[in-house]
């Protein structure tokens, strides 16, 4: 009965891929080396949001300065 247990396992063992290290030149995905256009304009949109919103709070902020200053 072992023996049977034994050829069965001996088997399956050679039936089991073999793991192989990655290769030396893969290469990453295509999107990831050059980003699309669209990414590329996603980020511009992003940045000049943050630069208007910056711009509105700094001049709220010295517009209301200005107004105090004249009520005192």
């Amino acid at each position: 009965m072992s023996s049977s247990i034994n050829s069965n396992h001996q088997a399956h063992e050679d039936t089991a891929p073999l793991i192989t290290d990655e290769d030396d030149t893969f290469l990453p995905p295509r999107k990831v080396v050059h980003p699309g256009e669209s990414d590329k304009w996603l980020r511009i949109f992003y940045l000049s949001l943050l630069w208007v919103f910056i711009l509105l709070v700094a001049g709220l902020l010295i517009w209301g300065w200005q107004r105090v200053k004249g009520e005192a």
